[in-house]
């Protein structure tokens, strides 16, 4: 009987353990489309799913959205500010809006996380924090479900990593690059080891943020430092934050990835500033590389301010966005187990990049090695207390430039950058430069060189597509998996495409082709281009870019401008001005601004020889935006002697048209006319594109419309 009763206990107690087996088949989530990683490209994923009718959940490790968007990365690199489109676009302008502006990029993280929280709110996306991932279930290349380290399982028909570091790609599986790879590999020139720096004692004058007239910025500065403990003594051994290795060969192959950092929100404002304090562990002995940087550029005949050590813009408020310089917030080599590590791991790491940066702030601020002039700048700012409220004023993202990159049927190469070939089925625009800071700071024929940065010839020659191919693993790998910031690139193509503004337009591209793979009931390999190009055209994106051709671009614009014109590239400037292509100019390229600095040290002189007597309009050709002078003052020197008129820049310059005119002016033939624009009094942005004088018949006929 005993051995009945035992067989009956283990049936009941089999069933039970079926039933629960059963009972645990079933996810917490069941969705359409889950996405991980809330960062901005992963709210942006999120929300565009939810709004072509799909149930979304976000899963963010952290306890915030938006990653470096409103993580401290507060002065956004976008490249041509025009290919920003779409959703991408809608977040700038929602921001925009917050200060009363049609479009904001230079913003304050707090800002920016309110506009992520409300486009989740508004698209109704569950959102789950504070969860990072621990596995996931596949059947063959299918993704069936993500298992997070509390235990909590979310099943899904699509699937996005949104993250930074790649780590929903790696836990399916996908193939992934952590290395530089070799300049053969993909037939480049940029590629695996780099040495750039050529030493310049003599850097020359910058201007108000650190770049000279080339545009090379004082992060770039190069100066021969001793990397010994004792100096000219190998055997005395490296001192901190110089590692050991050897250069090895310019263009092999080879680990690491880019430097991190804390990009930093800031403000010099008393009622707002939290001191910036010093970590326990802090020793002025770890800094003595940057001690010596300091005696040697004053040795140099550099008057050192703050800049040498931090590039920083203005942001509204009275804040700051502090980025790194030559010796700044980069901890070089302090990532390099980041990628692979544990989530506590990581933490550690995260934590050594905030001792490394309020180190070095505490040095800058308090050691006598330092020039007065840095020590008095830097004791001004403090972190802000109405930012990251729940962490001191320090901001709650670390700054991941490169990690894991995925490695797919196609990988985006310094050759789509540079349009020596075109990527397929376009998904979205990238255009800024190919950006790729130190990645060791090590000895080399006695002196510390910064291996791995670039210095110079990393144009994007313009605007270029990202292929659909590069955000889609390989379909034996994993068949309904999208990835928008992990992309499939070399290191050299990821150097230009990990901006933010970019990270958000493959987001939304990506969302869609998710929802789309599913109303298809395909692989997301398979999904209809053609469908999908349609979609997001009328969705906003901008999947092509025309480029000007250079030899007639000034010219054939100007043609369409009556009368003389003179582009702002013929101008004879006073100052440092700036040139930009953020807003569409009149004519050439580009236009010059003044920073909205110095004001009354900065001029512009348009000079021409006007081929017949008479009276002319004279009109001033500039880029107009809320941020502009509404007195910009503007000199005309004519036959009638010199007369200055102001100009509302925050007003369209064309008017039915036809550009606004400073009034008619008589000159006579064979004589130069000059026409100066300042800033001196400038409430605002100063910008020049351009002057154009128009004989008075011609501009009767332009102002009647004929």
């Amino acid at each position: 009987m005993l051995h009945k009763f035992i067989a009956l206990v283990a049936a009941v107690c089999g069933f039970l353990f079926s039933f629960q087996d059963l009972a645990a088949a079933e996810p917490e989530y069941a969705v359409d489309i889950c996405v991980y990683g809330g960062t901005s490209g992963g709210v942006v994923a999120a929300v565009k799913a939810a709004r072509m009718g799909k149930q979304a959940i976000l899963i963010e490790p952290g306890q915030h959205l938006g990653g470096m968007s409103s993580g401290g990365l507060s002065y956004s690199d976008m490249g041509k500010a025009a290919t920003v489109a779409g959703m991408s676009r809608e977040f700038y302008q929602r921001v925009g809006h917050k200060y009363n502006k049609p479009l904001e990029t230079q913003l304050e993280p707090h800002v920016a996380e309110q506009v992520f929280d409300e486009m989740i709110k508004e698209a109704g996306v569950t959102v789950l924090k504070g969860e990072h991932i621990a596995q996931v279930i596949k059947q063959g290349p299918r993704i069936v479900e993500l298992e997070t380290h509390k235990g909590t399982r979310i099943g899904a028909k699509m699937f996005i990593d949104a993250t930074y570091e790649g780590d929903l790609l790696t836990a399916a599986g996908v193939s992934y690059s952590l290395t530089r790879e070799a300049n053969a590999q993909y037939n480049e020139t940029l590629n695996g080891i780099q040495f750039h720096e050529i030493p310049q004692v003599q850097f020359g004058k910058v201007n108000a943020i650190g770049r000279r007239k080339d545009r090379r910025g004082l992060w770039d500065r190069s100066i021969p430092l001793d990397p010994y403990r004792i100096p000219g003594k190998p055997e005395s051994g490296l001192l901190p934050l110089i590692e050991e290795g050897t250069l090895g060969t310019i263009g092999e192959a080879a680990p690491g990835v880019q430097a991190y950092c804390f990009r930093l929100c800031v403000t010099d404002q008393s009622e707002n500033r939290i001191p910036i304090k010093a970590p326990d562990n802090y020793d002025p002995a770890r800094y003595e590389i940057v001690a010596r940087y300091i005696q040697a550029c004053e040795k140099a005949g550099d008057q050192m301010d703050l800049r040498w050590f931090t590039k920083h813009d203005a942001l509204p408020n009275g804040k700051f966005d502090f980025n790194t310089a030559y010796f700044g917030l980069n901890y070089v080599g302090g990532n390099k187990d980041y990628s692979e590590a544990s989530y506590a791991g990581r933490q550690m790491i995260i934590k050594a990049h905030e001792n490394y940066a309020r180190g070095l702030f505490h040095f800058l601020a308090t050691d006598k090695r330092v020039p007065a002039k840095v020590s008095k700048q830097i004791k001004r700012y403090g972190l802000c207390k109405d930012e990251f409220t729940d962490n001191g004023g320090w901001p709650h993202q670390l700054y991941i430039r490169e990690s894991r990159r995925m490695i797919s049927d196609l990988v985006m190469t310094e050759h789509h950058c540079r349009h020596k070939e075109v990527a397929a089925k376009s998904v979205g625009l990238a255009s800024y430069g190919i950006d790729i800071h130190e990645i060791r700071r090590i000895a080399h024929k006695g002196v510390m060189v910064r291996e791995g940065k670039l210095l110079g010839h990393t144009g994007t020659r313009g605007p270029y597509p990202i292929g659909y191919d590069a955000i889609v693993p390989k379909a034996s790998e994993c068949n309904n998996l999208l990835v928008t910031f992990a992309i499939s690139a070399s290191h050299v193509a990821f150097g230009s495409t990990r901006m933010e503004p970019v990270l958000m337009i493959l987001s939304q591209s990506a969302a869609t082709a998710a929802s789309q793979a599913i109303d298809a009931g395909c692989r997301i390999q398979d999904v209809d281009y053609n469908k999908l190009r349609k979609q997001l055209l009328a969705d906003g994106q901008l999947l092509e870019w025309t480029m000007p051709k250079k030899s007639s671009t000034t010219h054939s614009r100007a043609q369409k401008l009556s009368g003389i014109v003179v582009d702002d590239s013929q101008a004879e400037f006073t100052g440092e001005w700036s040139k930009s292509n953020g807003q569409p100019p009149l004519v050439g390229t580009t236009y010059h601004h003044d920073g909205n600095k110095a004001q009354g040290r900065k001029s512009a002189r348009f000079k021409t020889i006007l081929p017949a007597s008479g009276e002319f309009e004279v009109r001033l050709l500039y880029t107009a935006h809320e941020n502009r002078a509404t007195n910009a003052p503007v000199t005309i020197q004519s036959a009638d002697g010199i007369k200055t008129v102001y100009v509302n820049q925050r007003q369209p310059v064309l008017v039915n048209r036809v550009p606004r005119s400073l009034g008619l002016f008589r000159f006579e033939a064979g004589k130069q006319a000059r026409v100066t624009v300042s800033n001196t009094g400038a409430d605002g942005y100063v910008t020049v594109d351009g002057v154009q004088f128009v004989p008075l018949k011609i501009a009767n006929k332009e102002r009647s419309g004929k």
